[in-house]
């Protein structure tokens, strides 16, 4: 469809280079998982600069712990303080708002750890602007939809354009390891009526995300010394029985997947052990051994029967095991609990999004699944209304040395957020 002169008022007021400078200032501020206080503050600040009026609080992190829906949390907060940052413009005339209806646009500020600086061939702290992409930590996730975000509505209130009703964006922390800055922000009522979440999608959109569960299980062995290692029980050959028994698990809930979006892919909901430690002596038999990991989440599968069917899988192998048997593996649901979470695919919030890509673009963007778990969830379950995950990056290229976002996609995603603002309310 043609694009109307309010829009393209709109779009030709999207300052573009302000947004990569501010999104490069932005990437510079080291923001991993519990620690991104500094970047809360600096974007309140510019949020303000901007004209949005900003809510920014302090969460309550023990309060949020006793809620019966806390999604989880992985790292240690206690030195860190949990920073809540809501920006809102109400969009008619006077700030009189005749419409109670609300927008939210979603993303989320914190950022996994950089690794070994050695595998970078970029400062992943520096913002490089090398042919047409800016790398960096946090560039693809999710820095750069956020950004996007945030300077869609200032092109929006530049142009003029009433609104009748809010644009509201959301810098969650914490999203990385569970979600906690969207839960306090839903908790604080901040809700709206529908969600975009700038998740790195190469700007195609999934209205489906699986869920995943965060598990640490404690193997127990026996210690003895290394030149009569019969005599001990290792916690390593102990762990590799439970290691084949996990990957035919893992195999057996990805077979036959009906899932229209989810079952498209090759392997849509994974179980992965990623951290394994054992042993205190290389001459000494491992007397313990600790693994942690994720198991995916079924779309519309309860999350408490996919811990039941992990714990009664270990269950039978100790049954089987003569030393498991007597000392049981202790398996605790650590960390991030994503359920899962979707909207139809025909929903009026997918159809109003492809319909900006096409118009901006002339192609249609892809209807896809993810196989991982997201702040999606939380709108969709916890919240009551739809949400969508739609933004700049692929994530492909996200928690990899030299993450990057092209330029070019992070000024589109811009545009579309324009078009689906103004076209959500008019």
């Amino acid at each position: 469809m043609a694009l109307t002169e309010i829009e393209r008022g709109a779009l030709a007021a999207l300052d573009e280079q302000k947004l990569i400078d501010a999104l490069r200032d932005l990437l510079c501020i080291q923001s991993v998982t519990g620690q991104e206080a500094t970047a809360q503050h600096w974007l309140s600040h510019h949020m303000r600069q901007l004209g949005l009026d900003v809510d920014l609080w302090t969460i309550d992190i023990a309060s949020l712990q006793k809620h019966p829906w806390f999604p989880g949390m992985e790292v240690d907060r206690s030195k860190h303080e949990a920073i809540g940052l809501v920006g809102a413009w109400h969009g008619t005339a006077g700030g009189d708002r005749s419409s109670d209806k609300r927008l939210i646009f979603n993303g989320h500020i914190d950022v996994v750890p950089e690794g070994d600086h050695a595998n970078w061939q970029h400062d992943p702290w520096g913002a490089e602007l090398v042919d047409g992409r800016i790398y960096g930590r946090g560039s693809c996730d999710m820095k750069s939809g956020l950004m996007a975000a945030l300077y869609a509505i200032k092109a929006i209130m530049d142009a003029g354009i009433p609104i009748d009703g809010s644009l509201m964006i959301q810098s969650v922390i914490g999203e990385e390891d569970g979600g906690i800055g969207t839960f306090a922000s839903l908790l604080r009522g901040h809700t709206g009526d529908a969600a975009i979440v700038c998740e790195p999608t190469r700007l195609n959109l999934i209205p489906a995300q699986a869920g995943a569960l965060t598990f640490t299980v404690r193997v127990h062995g026996k210690s003895a010394h290394a030149c009569v290692r019969l005599e001990g029980v290792s916690a390593i050959e102990k762990y590799l029985d439970v290691h084949k028994v996990l990957i035919q698990l893992e195999r057996e809930r990805n077979s036959e997947i009906e899932h229209p979006l989810l079952g498209k892919l090759a392997l849509p909901y994974p179980l992965n052990i990623g951290h394994v430690q054992a042993g205190n002596w290389s001459s000494s038999v491992p007397e313990e051994l600790v693994f942690e990991g994720r198991i995916g989440v079924a779309m519309g599968e309860d999350s408490d029967s996919v811990r039941l069917q992990f714990e009664q899988t270990l269950k039978e192998l100790a049954v089987a095991d003569r030393w498991l048997c007597n000392h049981p593996l202790e398996i605790v649901w650590s960390g991030g609990q994503f359920d899962s979470g979707e909207i139809p695919m025909d929903h009026y919030l997918v159809k109003l999004c492809q319909q900006c890509m096409l118009d901006l673009t002339g192609d249609k963007p892809e209807i896809e699944g993810a196989p991982y778990g997201s702040d999606l969830r939380l709108f969709v379950n916890m919240g009551g209304f739809p949400a969508l995950l739609f933004g700049p990056g692929d994530v492909k290229v996200a928690h990899m040395p030299d993450e990057f976002v092209d330029v070019q996609e992070v000024i589109l995603a811009a545009r579309a957020y324009i078009l689906a603002a103004i076209r959500y309310f008019h």
